[in-house]
C-alpha cells in the first residue's frame, strides 16, 4: 500500500499529453479501498471513465486481474480504473449493500479528481466479471440517481439470488448467505435477496446493459443470463447478450480478446 505522500508524488507527475498509470490510489478509509488508474494521452474533462470490478464470490480476488484491460482501454482513449473493494464477511458484518456502495465511492472519488486527472465527472461505465459483474449492474441500477453511470456490462455475473437454477449450483447458497448476511429462510430473507439482485432492481431507465455469458457456465448458468436479457427486453431497456458457445465461467485466449473488444465497442458507442 502506498502512503498519501506517494499518491501525491504520482499526481504531481501528471501530464495530460501522456498515457499514465496511477497505482494504489486510495478512494476510502478501508485497507481495500484502493484503485489503479490508467489515463489516456490527450485526455481532458470530457474523457469517459470505465471502472473494472474483479470477481471472486465477493470474498477474494484482486484488481490486478484487469491490469491489461485498463491499459488497453487507455490506449483507445478511455480512462479506466480497476478497484479493490471490501470483502464480504459475516464476522465483520460487511456485505450488502456495503460492497455496491464501495463501487459508488470509487466513482465519487474519481469525480472529485476529475480536474486534476483530466477525466469526465459525468461519463462513467461499469464492468465486472462474476461477482464483479453483479456489482457493476447493482451499482448502475440502484446507485445512479445523478445519472453519471451511462452504461454497464456483466461478464458472467449472478443477477438473481432467487433463481432456482442459480440456487441449484453447488456453493451458491453459501455465497449468497455470506454476501447478504442471512440464509434464505423467511419472507424477509426473500425480500433481502430480491433487493440484492440486479434482475429484480431493473427498470426501464437503467443504463444500457451488456451481458456476456458462456453456454456451459457451471457457476452462473447461461439460463440466468438469458432471463436477465428477457427481463430487460420486457422493460424496454437497452441491452445486448453476447453468447459464448461452449465457454464456461472464465475465458482465455481468443475468447477473452473477443469479449474485451466487444465490451470496448459497447462503451465507445455509449459513453
Amino acid at each position: 500500500m502506498l502512503t498519501a505522500g506517494c499518491e501525491q508524488l504520482q499526481e504531481d507527475d501528471l501530464d495530460a499529453a501522456q498515457q499514465q498509470t496511477l497505482i494504489e490510489m486510495s478512494y476510502g478509509s478501508g485497507l481495500r479501498h484502493r484503485m489503479d488508474v490508467a489515463l489516456p494521452a490527450g485526455r481532458d474533462t470530457t474523457t469517459p471513465v470505465v471502472i473494472f470490478i474483479h470477481g471472486g464470490a465477493w470474498v477474494f480476488g484482486d484488481k490486478s486481474v484487469f491490469a491489461d484491460d485498463i491499459a488497453q482501454y487507455a490506449a483507445e482513449g478511455i480512462a479506466c480504473a480497476t478497484i479493490n473493494y471490501r470483502y464480504a464477511s459475516e464476522l465483520a458484518g460487511i456485505g450488502h449493500p456495503d460492497i455496491p456502495n464501495d463501487v459508488r465511492a470509487a466513482i465519487d472519488h474519481i469525480v472529485s479528481k476529475s480536474g486534476l486527472w483530466q477525466v469526465s465527472p459525468t461519463r462513467f461505465g461499469l464492468v465486472g466479471h462474476s461477482a464483479g459483474g453483479h456489482l457493476a449492474l447493482q451499482a448502475a441500477y440502484t446507485l445512479n440517481s445523478d445519472g453519471r453511470i451511462k452504461a454497464c456490462a456483466s461478464w458472467a455475473g449472478p443477477v438473481d439470488f432467487l433463481d432456482p437454477d442459480q440456487l441449484a449450483i453447488n456453493g451458491a447458497t453459501d455465497m449468497f448467505r455470506i454476501y447478504t448476511g442471512t440464509t434464505l429462510t423467511t419472507a424477509a430473507d426473500s425480500a433481502l435477496y430480491r433487493e440484492a439482485s440486479p434482475q429484480h432492481r431493473a427498470h426501464a431507465d437503467v443504463p444500457p446493459t451488456l451481458i456476456v455469458h458462456g453456454t456451459v457456465d457451471d457457476i452462473v448458468p447461461y439460463l440466468v443470463g438469458q432471463r436477465m436479457k428477457l427481463k430487460l427486453d420486457m422493460l424496454g431497456a437497452e441491452n445486448s447478450l453476447i453468447t459464448l458457445t461452449g465457454q464456461g465461467h472464465g475465458w482465455t485466449g481468443q475468447t477473452l480478446e473477443h469479449v474485451r473488444s466487444e465490451t470496448l465497442d459497447w462503451f465507445h458507442t455509449r459513453l
